[in-house]
Parts: C-alpha cells; structure tokens; sequence
C-alpha cells in the first residue's frame, strides 16, 4: 500500500517514515508505547516495551486507515495518566481550517512566528488531514517530578497557538496522533511527517522560553498594598532606564510638534502650546527656556495667540505634573492618519500596529522567509512540476495504475484523478 522507508519529493527531503517518527519520538525508552487503530468496530491495540514498538510497523495489518501512537509511554499497556512515566514531548494540534485557512497559510504563519521568536521550531510536523500537529522533543522528563511544569507549558503552546485554533482537548498526557504513512478516513489522503530540528530541547531551554521569570506579587496587609522593600544604591540601572524613557519620549513629543506646525493646515493652537509646555518641564528646562520656546511657536501660527497664554501654560505645568496619553493628544490637536504616518511617537493603536508588521516583514526577509506571494508560487511551481511527472509517466508507461502513480509521486490516489482531469481538461 505505501513504504515505510523515506518515501517523498526531491523538493521535500525533511519527509520521516513512520518508523523514524516512533524513533524520534520514543528513542530508547524501556517502557510502554502503543499502536492503535481506530475501526468501526473494536479498536485493535498494540503496546511494547522500548524498540519492540518499532517492529510492529512493517506487519501488513497495521498498514491501513486510521493508525495512532502515543507520545508518551506508560508502565503498563494501559495507557492513562497514572501509569505514564515518561513525558516525551510537548505538543499541539491545529485545526486551522475551522478558522477559515488553508495549510499555505497556516504553515506561513507558523513560520512567522518562528522567525519572531513566537514560538521555537517544532522538531516534527505531522500532516494530519486537515489540520498539522506539531511536537518539539524533549529531554528524558520523569512524569512524577515534571508532570506540573509540563502541563504548564502545554497549555502556554495551546495559548499561543489558539489564532489557529489550536484544540483544548489536545493537551493531555494520554494524547495520540496520527501515524506517519496510515490513511484518514475523512479525507482518504496519506499522513505525512517532516521534520525541522534533530536535537530534542532541554527542560530548562522550554520552561525560560514558555515560562519567563514574572515579577514577585506585592504582599497585601490589612488591604494596603506593601511593596518589596529593596535598597536603592545610588546609580540605580532601573532608575536610570526608567529617566531616560520618560525623557526621550518628551523629547520624541517635541519633535513631533514641531512637525504638526508643518503638516497641519490648521493647528489648535492653544493645545499645542500647553502640551509643548508640559514636555519642556518634563525634559528639565527651566521656566526663561521655556517661555523662550512657547513665544517662537506662537510667533510661527497663522494667528498668534497673546502672551497671557504663555504665562497661563507655565503657570499650569508648574502647579501639576500632568501627563498626556497619545490617544488624547490625537484628539485634542485633531491629528489624521496621514499625519500621524509622518510623526514619530505621537501615534493611534493603528499607525503603531503597521509599523510592527512592516518591522516584521523586513525582519522575515533578513531570516529568509519568503513573501506570501513568493510561497504560494514556489506552491504552484511544485504542484505544475507534480503534474509535468504526471504527464510523462503516462506517456512512458501508460498501463500504470493509478495506485501506482500515487506510490511513485507519493500523493494520494484522489491527486491523482484530479490531476488527469486537469491534463484532460487542458489537452
């Protein structure tokens, strides 16, 4: 029916067996892992200690529709959460498709988040029909010691991945996927397993990645709220960074209203004034210096405004340490989109989320994941090449079936039939 041996496209050299997938998995582990196939009527299972699993794979009997193995291994052929032993990987399947996606898309966005840090590269991906399953191997982890933390970690990979709709149910310990090589029933099409990364990853390199560090909770005595009490030496790093973020974002401010008087037809001038009042104080200027700067803003407006205004300002920000969100100083100086595109940091949830994913993009480019539409025609280019075999293996041996043709091209025998209907259609 198929080969357990590697069996893919020259364009697609990361596809494993079904044997190096419980290798990889399981490695050599001396207890339980099963084989199961799902049937209409009794699920028919197999269990083995270490290796012995492996060579269960080649029996005809196990080289049909709808055939699982555990990620995991138990100490009896059970397989249910208080007999496992050893906890092999982290995991998690996507039904993408539920979210209206296709696998182009899906595997796209995967790699996306992996170039941002999002998520670390999965050792396998598994095609499992419809959706992908994806496993990142780990060190030898003793379920009784690490069962909590694993957990933890589990439902931050569900977390992460819920945007394709990652399944809630797919997070447990007793957990089965599909086997590389058997057939789904609901779409009849063969499941295939590549993969990414040999190493499995240490516990410690997941749990820094899915779990940072978070800062202690204040205690609560008596319903008021007592923070740590640490010494502060003088120079103190976090002090510093804390000043140079206030200061360098009056600074920014400045700047940009400085270039709203040349990008405004209108500016609201006693707002403008008054803010740029605010950023003055707040970068330690002292009241001559900044009254020096209000008077030349005011002398550049279409109408300026009279000096009881400036005094009035200095006044103000003298008496309150005020301090103004970009959402209010959007209204307030009625600043546009356009505008906005123009400015540095006075910018709306919108202008800042494009320039994330611009910043991303060229971030993409620099660790050489292609352009959606570079994918989708590398897609089309494979699938023209698939038909283009198609084509001449018909020609060269016209009696093969096309069983045959699909065990050759190893594609299912539906791809087949769609694809002769394709050559028909254009001939």
């Amino acid at each position: 029916m198929y080969h357990f041996t590697h069996n893919c496209f020259d364009t697609n050299p990361s596809a494993i067996s079904a044997i190096d997938l419980l290798q990889f998995v399981h490695g050599d582990n001396k207890r339980f892992a099963q084989l199961i196939q799902l049937t209409e009527e009794q699920p028919k299972m197999v269990s083995r200690i270490g290796k012995a699993i492996y060579y269960e794979i080649p029996q005809s009997e196990w080289l049909g529709k709808d055939v699982y193995f555990s990620l995991n291994t138990f100490k009896s052929y059970k397989r249910v959460s208080k007999d496992c032993v050893r906890l092999n990987a982290l995991y998690t399947d996507l039904d993408f498709y539920k979210e209206g996606m296709d696998l182009i898309e899906a595997r796209y966005q995967i790699d996306e988040m992996i170039a941002n840090e999002v998520i670390l590269p999965p050792n396998i991906i598994i095609h499992s029909g419809r959706g992908l399953q994806l496993i990142w191997l780990m060190e030898y982890m003793k379920h009784d010691r690490y069962l909590k933390l694993w957990l933890r970690m589990q439902n931050e990979i569900y977390e992460r991945f819920q945007h394709l709709h990652s399944d809630n149910k797919a997070k447990s310990v007793t957990q089965i996927f599909r086997l590389a090589g058997s057939i789904s029933s609901r779409t009849g099409g063969i499941i295939r397993a590549e993969y990414l990364r040999d190493a499995r990853y240490s516990i410690g390199e997941m749990k820094e990645f899915l779990l940072p560090e978070l800062p202690s909770k204040p205690k609560v005595i008596n319903e008021e709220v007592v923070t740590p009490k640490t010494k502060k030496k003088k120079g103190d790093k976090k002090a510093v960074s804390h000043l140079l973020t206030e200061y360098s974002l009056n600074q920014a401010r400045l700047k940009d209203f400085e270039k709203l008087l040349e990008i405004q037809p209108v500016v609201n001038r006693k707002t403008l004034l008054f803010n740029y009042a605010i950023c003055t104080k707040a970068v330690g200027m002292d009241d001559k210096m900044i009254e020096r700067n209000l008077q030349r803003i005011n002398a550049s407006f279409y109408k300026p405004l009279p000096d009881s205004r400036i005094r009035g300002a200095i006044n103000s920000v003298n008496q309150v340490a005020y301090k103004m969100t970009n959402t209010t100083l959007i209204a307030d100086l009625n600043i546009t989109l356009e505008q906005q595109r123009q400015l540095t940091t006075i910018i709306s949830k919108q202008v800042k989320k494009e320039r994330e994913q611009k910043h991303k993009e060229a971030k993409r480019r620099e660790n050489g994941i292609r352009p959606m539409a570079e994918y989708q025609e590398s897609r089309r280019e494979l699938s023209d090449e698939r038909m283009m075999a198609l084509n001449r293996l018909m020609e060269q041996q016209p009696e093969l079936k096309n069983k045959e043709l699909a065990e050759l091209l190893s594609c299912s025998e539906s791809t087949i039939k769609r694809m002769k209907s394709k050559l028909k259609g254009s001939s």
